[in-house]
């Protein structure tokens, strides 16, 4: 079975990890920093569905919650495909920076 397989099965498995959406719970993923082959990759900042969002100092990625090996004091990540977590990352910061008002000027969530 491999790694990936084996961390799905265990936040299926994990029920006190997810909301009743069936969402992650951000506290126990946000404020860490996160560690690639013991090198500091960033902090993560956010959660968007099963994507864990980080940012570093040149940018913000999006990584997969199947890519954690770890969730301790840090999260320890393996491998995932960084252009695709660059582009949903920078996706996520101008998402996250456009604000959207309807036809009265009221703020549209």
């Amino acid at each position: 079975m491999s790694i990936i397989a084996k961390i799905t099965d265990f936040f299926k498995k994990n029920p006190q990890n997810l909301e009743k959406d069936g969402q992650l719970k951000g506290h126990y993923y946000i404020g860490k920093f996160v560690k690639q082959d013991n090198t500091d990759i960033g902090e993560s900042i956010g959660i968007e569905g099963q994507r864990i969002i980080i940012k570093n100092s040149e940018n913000i990625i999006s990584i997969p919650i199947e890519a954690i090996i770890k969730n301790a004091e840090n999260i320890i990540v393996g491998d995932f495909e960084r252009e695709e977590a660059l582009r949903l990352g920078k996706e996520w910061a101008d998402q996250k920076d456009m604000l959207v008002f309807d036809e009265k000027g009221m703020l549209v969530q």
